[in-house]
């Protein structure tokens, strides 16, 4: 034990100088609590989980796991005008230094309250965004979650603008469209999309707040509190494609007033708790965004290379969506061609490929 001894005090000591620094790194604990409103439960409990999700992926907070927040709240209920007060104590139980919580409005308004306790003055910083649309959860999260100091900047997958090379205009000529019912000639394929509403787009002029298809033309009429809220979405059929190929889409549009945020959303499929299939979105293209037209027809080209950094993108949709001003929006024409390999490899920082 003599002999043992000058050893033993030199682990020990150095146990603790390593105890100390773990205790040094710790991450700040989140504590997000379930956010309370009018909208739909499962909606609010998606944001929760997109909100801890980002905070886990960027790695400089540590997140308190949802199951562990419900049972921490209980059956208390928080709202944006709650007092931080009040949060403290179930934050102080389990050890968060930074608070988020507030409620969510039937029209998808987010209003958010954030006390970081590391500040000098942690006073509760509001924040308020609007989801117009379901995909656009992701990035309205983000641009919540920039507002932490030192969370890192979310990065997607760049896109080049349109290539012109020779293979790229052949086969822009030669091969089919992709699209199902792109010059609108029948009453299939294309399904509307506003609040609630969803259903497949007929062949008659549209009522306000509608979508029709008139003289081989889809025809989406917007009013003031539908173009300043959800806007009005129009989403074509599932169109599969092959991998490591490059797409070029195009279509023709006037608008009259709102301003356009067209996508094209990739799918995988992928089974659901239960085991069914499901599709699951796992890449999406923002096509520059566009408004009025005084009066003209205007044509939009753009191409995009679908991939995901561990899943295979199976199928693409593309999503005409319109908002921010009231009006009337027409679109004729929609074609996507295969042109080509893929130019360029994305590199998505803000997803996190699944453990192996």
């Amino acid at each position: 034990m003599r002999f043992g001894s000058a050893p033993l005090k030199l682990a020990i000591a150095l146990c603790f100088v390593v105890q100390i620094a773990f205790a040094d790194e710790a991450k700040p604990k989140v504590a997000v609590f379930p956010l309370s409103g009018d909208a739909p439960a499962d909606f609010r409990e998606k944001i929760g989980f997109s909100i801890r999700a980002k905070l886990d992926r960027d790695g400089t907070y540590e997140p308190i796991d949802g199951p562990t927040m419900l049972d921490a709240a209980g059956d208390k209920h928080f709202d944006a005008h709650s007092d931080p007060k009040d949060l403290q104590p179930i934050a102080k139980d389990l050890g968060a230094q930074i608070l988020i919580w507030g409620e969510v409005s039937p029209s998808q308004e987010i209003h958010l309250r954030v006390f970081d306790l590391l500040q000098p003055d942690p006073l509760p910083h509001e924040i308020t965004k609007r989801i117009n649309q379901p995909t656009d959860m992701r990035f309205v999260v983000e641009e919540i979650l920039q507002s932490l100091p030192d969370v890192k900047p979310f990065v997607h997958p760049s896109e080049q603008a349109v290539t012109h090379d020779e293979q790229a205009e052949k086969l822009s000529k030669t091969n089919p469209n992709l699209v199902v019912n792109g010059t609108f000639d029948k009453p299939q394929a294309w399904e509307m999309i506003y609040q609630s509403i969803r259903k497949t787009v007929e062949l008659r002029p549209p009522e306000i707040d509608d979508v029709g298809i008139v003289n081989g033309e889809l025809v989406m009429r917007l009013s003031k509190e539908c173009a300043e809220n959800n806007g009005m979405a129009c989403l074509s059929s599932p169109i599969a494609i092959a991998p490591n190929t490059r797409y070029r889409l195009s279509f023709r549009y006037q608008s009259d007033g709102p301003k356009l945020h067209v996508f094209v959303k990739g799918f995988t499929t992928a089974r659901t708790i239960d085991g069914k299939p499901a599709d699951r979105e796992i890449y999406r293209r923002q096509v520059p965004p566009t408004g009025a037209t005084d009066g003209r027809w205007v044509e939009i080209v753009d191409e995009l290379n679908p991939q995901h950094s561990s899943l295979p993108v199976q199928t693409l949709r593309i999503d005409l969506y319109a908002y921010l001003h009231p009006g009337t929006v027409k679109f004729d024409d929609v074609v996507l061609k295969a042109v080509g390999n893929q130019t360029h490899t994305a590199q998505d920082d803000a997803i996190k490929p699944p453990a192996r």
